[in-house]
């Protein structure tokens, strides 16, 4: 039957066939048919995607775009960049900037971010062009095949060269937006491995294994080792005003031609700064 194919072979989730109903469709031998028909060699299937179209005012933003075909796009963003509009950022985010980007291109299409980062994170963001890719890469990142990986300047020394932290987390109550380590709350698996060691700061990888709000700030402060700059749960630093966390490489198959994609970015001035305070330039 077609929605065994449909279902099986292409992994297309009953979501999005139901997101079709507002156009496109699956199409057998150049017909929109019932996906419950049965097909026999020879058969063609061709499936039509709905593709909502962006309500973003697109803004001329200059973006560093590190990867792009006709599918997806990587952009590495700077910090103190939100990632898309909310009641506190209406203009000026990423989002926006990709719109005017899509435009340019003749492109309407809605802006799909796969991930986010917070606002004073910087590095690397992968951007889906449209629902199937988008739906794969989201697939991916749920089941641990699209790695992401960051960079972070944590306070102190750290007294081992690599762990796992797997605190779960959860909001606290009467804090805003604060989270932290919860019995109840969601689980959160993180790994991290010491790159420098200076007097007082240590500069580290760190590998998420999932994707919670906050997630690293959260679980370097459970360890005794907080961002430096992290205004919410490190220790502020002299002249850096915001935690020293960077999105320098990712990793993903793409949903396409089925070929593994690895991007890096290299570490902002300001964060290089600060190695350079504690002696721990990379080179």
């Amino acid at each position: 039957m077609v929605k065994d194919i449909i279902y099986g072979r292409l992994s297309l989730s009953r979501g999005m066939l139901r997101r079709m109903k507002q156009g496109g469709g699956v199409f057998l031998n150049g017909k929109r048919d019932f996906i419950t028909r049965r097909v026999k060699a020879g058969d063609e299937i061709e499936v039509v995607f709905f593709d909502e179209q962006t309500n973003l005012v697109g803004e001329r933003i200059p973006l560093q775009v590190v990867y792009e075909d006709d599918f997806l796009m990587a952009v590495n963003k700077p910090p103190g960049m939100p990632v898309h509009p909310t009641g506190a950022y209406t203009s000026g985010t990423l989002a926006n900037g990709v719109a005017y980007h899509y435009a340019q291109q003749g492109l309407s299409t809605k802006v799909r971010l796969v991930h986010r980062l917070d606002k004073d994170t910087s590095g690397l963001v992968l951007v889906a062009k449209e629902p199937y890719t988008l739906e794969r890469l989201i697939r991916q990142r749920a089941e641990g095949r699209l790695r992401r990986e960051y960079l972070a300047i944590v306070v102190g020394r750290l007294p081992q060269p690599a762990g796992t932290i797997t605190y779960p987390i959860g909001l606290i109550e009467g804090w805003g937006v604060r989270r932290g380590h919860d019995p109840q709350g969601k689980a959160a698996h993180t790994e991290y491995r010491v790159v420098r060691q200076g007097k007082d700061w240590s500069l580290v990888r760190v590998t998420l294994g999932t994707g919670r709000t906050h997630q690293i700030r959260v679980h370097m402060e459970a360890i005794g080792h907080p961002l430096v700059g992290d205004p919410m749960y490190g220790r502020e630093a002299e002249g850096f005003s915001r935690q020293a966390l960077h999105a320098w490489r990712l990793e993903f198959t793409h949903p396409r031609t089925g070929k593994g994609v690895r991007l890096r970015v290299p570490l902002p001035d300001d964060m290089l700064q600060l190695l350079k305070q504690e002696n721990l330039m990379l080179m």
